[in-house]
């Protein structure tokens, strides 16, 4: 069984902006890499939710490492997914802080991500 996929704006705003980075610094096919490696990540956790690392028990938030430099942070509830944020790895844990409280989420029916 899938778990559905939806996206707080938050984690969708982070996810541009490091695909933005990716392409302005590496170009357009390293960005459209990465793409696919998220969509390939989220197909996994659709299927596979609770692969992820525990790093709020009672908020039934996941870790889930992408590449060295980012983390994808969701939430399980319901057969639903939620992903939180995109953390980048090179600061400091502390600075995590899960955006759990955003009112407008993305649901992708189909995890793809359009390039």
């Amino acid at each position: 069984m899938s778990y559905k996929i939806f996206w707080t704006s938050h984690a969708y705003s982070d996810f541009s902006q490091i695909v933005r980075f990716i392409k302005e610094t590496w170009g357009k096919k390293s960005a459209e890499e990465f793409i696919d490696q998220i969509d390939a990540i989220v197909n996994l956790l659709s299927n596979f939710p609770f692969i992820g690392k525990i790093i709020y028990l009672q908020k039934h938030i996941r870790s889930f490492v992408i590449s060295k430099q980012t983390t994808l942070i969701y939430r399980i509830k319901d057969e639903k997914i939620t992903i939180l944020n995109l953390f980048d790895n090179r600061q400091s844990p502390d600075k995590l802080k899960v955006n759990e409280n955003v009112g407008k989420y993305f649901h992708s029916t189909e995890t793809k991500i359009v390039k």
